[in-house]
């Protein structure tokens, strides 16, 4: 199991985290930088190709909570890709969500906190985290071998225990 954190750890915002096997891709947030429309577009086309680029093959997309920096590049998955988020975090995205895209059923999944999907040879369980976005939740990735919990925004940083 390989773990990539590509936004996140260096700047509040754009939070977005692949964990792969030789089975499975999955990826957790796939936010948008809190400053993205002050940058210039040339910084812009290339934070937006590298995301494009994270989501090629992805098997699914697992959503912490509903802040823009971590699903504002959702458009860019294909219409097939699985988004799991609790409930909650569902309304909020489609509550907030300024693009055409919504969190459709088709592409949906809700899960709870404590419930374990199954990716490919991946187990990714849902747990409570605090933060100021309600139903903030972190995840629990392993195989038979490994296993990541994977916390983003805590203290505005993705932490890796």
């Amino acid at each position: 199991m390989t773990l990539t954190i590509h936004r996140g750890t260096h700047e509040i915002g754009g939070s977005c985290v692949e964990i792969r096997t030789d089975k499975a891709k999955i990826l957790i947030d796939l936010g948008m930088p809190l400053d993205y429309d002050k940058r210039s577009r040339e910084e812009q086309t290339e934070i937006r190709h590298n995301a494009e680029e994270w989501c090629k093959g992805v098997d699914a997309l697992f959503l912490s909570h509903a802040h823009a920096d971590h699903y504002g590049f959702l458009g860019l998955l294909t219409q097939d890709t699985p988004i799991y988020a609790t409930e909650e975090v569902h309304r909020g995205i489609n509550r907030n969500y300024c693009v055409t895209t919504k969190l459709t059923p088709e592409h949906t999944r809700l899960i709870q906190k404590s419930q374990t999907v199954e990716i490919g040879d991946l187990r990714v369980t849902a747990f409570s985290v605090p933060h100021d976005s309600s139903d903030c939740v972190g995840y629990r990735v392993e195989t038979n071998e490994e296993i990541f919990l994977v916390i983003t925004d805590i203290g505005h940083a993705t932490e890796l225990i």
